[in-house]
């Protein structure tokens, strides 16, 4: 037929099929066979107008090495002619459409008519790129070229609660001026006058709504609102102003979630058998001794000017004895309840003391002790001091120092070998807070692909059900709202975990034989005395350094 092209002596002919699609070569033996290359073969494929059809994989070669072994005559495919062929992709969000060409071999080339009406079939009606499509026919072949794009949705910005009293976040050890810490100072206790600023709400501020690629109004990421929680005490709203909280009384701003509440101070020369039992929805100032039996109960701070014996102290603030804390008998949480004589200090915030003997001190943040803790139980949420840099005091004697992130002290354990156990790394609540988030955050994650996917299945069909696919969408949009808030609580959640890996102990003079230091499940059970020492972990094991 047209095309075929024959070597009289090479013996070679080359011919299409009846139908104009398969290419073949025929060997037909010939007296002479002279030698011939892939260049030969080549041009005689170009000469018979086959130059343009799509070869397969190794044919040629193959063709060369069939003909130099030939004797007999032989017949083979060689290629066949193709048509250009292309495909869009589009993005899970419907933001994106992709076109990808591949190039024709001797058959039809890919037209932009064709690709515009692919695109129509996929429902993309919106930012289609009419320039690139027809570059890209022109040009006979494409790799995933964005040839429509969307508007993606602005997000807005959540409403928040900005204070203007954050001196209140500062109950804590101070940094002075030498970038050492003063652990014995933890700040003023600030006081507020009534009608002084204290808070302002921001209100939200939408996103803007965008546009997907099949002309769908795409929502914004949904905002939240911050709102002020209810009876916020001490407080009112501004009269002209119903974002603005202001102090409704003199007293001492208190953060708390979501607002700031104004408390009260009481004060008292001491507190006895005349006072009686304590329990006041504010700050108490006592100027002298509990004495032993008493109970002293406030929401906000409690500070103690001389020393507090066998009584039980509890607080939502911070408490600051600046005498010392004396009990006597079993100050253990579970024989605490039955023990007359045990000590029993309890403060959501910082507990300070001159020093802490036979008592259980709880703190929700930190323990300053500034001379020695002898026979008690110490549990921080952040850490235990006990004296200070440089200092000949701050020796802790039997019982146990509990914290999450720190223990330093210049003298841990007796030279009698008293047992005296020291902890840090270990906030359980935190670590199973994240072990819940993170497996409800794959659960949720597989819901969306779930989702996903049924989207795509209702976009593949000619006439979806549109309800289905509002409640479908519906459902997506609100499994997305539960997935952003899971992934910022994962996110914090693990930085707190962050934070509990870097804890330590730290000893300034020396450790003595009968401390047991356990950072998190590691334990090292001290048998000779050391001298200064930080107890950190170290690949894995807990490392002792100087």
């Amino acid at each position: 037929m047209a095309g075929e092209i024959e070597g009289a002596k090479v013996g070679l002919a080359f011919r299409l099929d009846s139908g104009g699609c398969k290419l073949s070569v025929s060997f037909v033996p010939t007296d002479e066979k002279p030698p011939i290359n892939l260049t030969w073969i080549k041009q005689a494929l170009a000469a018979a107008g086959f130059a343009d059809l799509y070869l397969y994989e190794h044919a040629l070669v193959e063709l060369l090495k069939r003909y130099n072994a030939a004797t007999q005559p032989f017949t083979f495919d060689l290629g066949e002619r193709r048509n250009g062929s292309f495909t869009i992709t589009c993005t899970p969000d419907n933001l994106e459409a992709r076109l990808t060409i591949i190039p024709a071999y001797g058959g039809n080339t890919v037209a932009a008519e064709q690709v515009r009406q692919a695109l129509k079939e996929k429902g993309v009606v919106f930012g289609v790129d009419e320039e690139t499509i027809n570059r890209a026919v022109a040009d006979g072949a494409a790799s995933d070229l964005l040839v429509a794009r969307g508007i993606p949705p602005q997000s807005g910005t959540d409403g928040e609660l900005v204070s203007f009293v954050p001196e209140i976040r500062d109950r804590q050890p101070q940094l002075l001026d030498n970038d050492r810490v003063d652990y014995r100072n933890l700040g003023q206790i600030l006081s507020v006058r009534a009608g002084d600023p204290l808070m302002r709400r921001i209100p939200p501020v939408e996103g803007v709504a965008g546009t997907s690629i099949t002309g769908k109004a795409i929502s914004p990421p949904p905002v939240r609102d911050a709102a002020f929680a209810p009876n916020l005490s001490g407080t009112a709203f501004d009269a002209d102003d119903p974002n603005l909280l202001v102090a409704a009384v003199a007293g001492q701003p208190i953060l708390v979630a979501n607002g700031i509440v104004v408390e009260q101070v009481l004060r008292l020369k001491l507190v006895d058998l005349s006072v009686g039992n304590l329990d006041f929805n504010g700050t108490i100032d006592i100027a002298g001794d509990v004495v032993a039996g008493m109970t002293v109960k406030a929401s906000g701070d409690i500070i103690i000017g001389g020393v507090v014996e066998a009584s039980r102290i509890e607080a939502g603030g911070n408490i600051e004895v600046r005498g010392g804390v004396i009990g006597q008998g079993d100050s253990r949480p579970s024989t605490a309840e039955a023990g007359r004589d045990a000590v029993r200090i309890k403060a959501g915030g910082c507990v300070a003391a001159q020093f802490v003997e036979n008592a259980f001190v709880e703190a929700g943040d930190s323990i300053q002790v500034q001379e020695f803790c002898m026979q008690s139980e110490l549990v921080a949420g952040n850490q235990i001091v006990v004296g200070h840099d440089g200092g000949s005091k701050g020796h802790v004697i039997g019982g146990s120092c509990q914290a999450v992130n720190l223990v330093r002290a210049v003298t841990l354990g007796s030279h009698a070998g008293v047992h005296t156990a020291v902890s840090v790394g270990v906030d359980p609540h935190v670590r199973e807070r994240f072990s819940t988030v993170r497996l409800k955050l794959q659960e949720k994650e597989r819901e969306m692909d779930e989702l996903t996917k049924k989207l795509e299945y209702y976009a593949s069909l000619p006439s979806a059900p549109p309800e289905q696919v509002a409640l479908t969408r519906e459902a997506r949009d609100k499994l997305q709202s539960v997935i952003s808030e899971l992934t910022g609580e994962k996110k914090r959640l693990q930085k707190r975990l962050e934070q509990v890996a870097s804890a330590q102990v730290v000893v300034e003079r020396e450790v003595l034989i009968g401390v047991a230091i356990s950072i998190g499940a590691k334990v090292f059970q001290v048998d000779e005395d050391l001298g200064p020492t930080v107890f950190r972990i170290e690949e894995g094991a807990i490392v002792a350094s100087s």
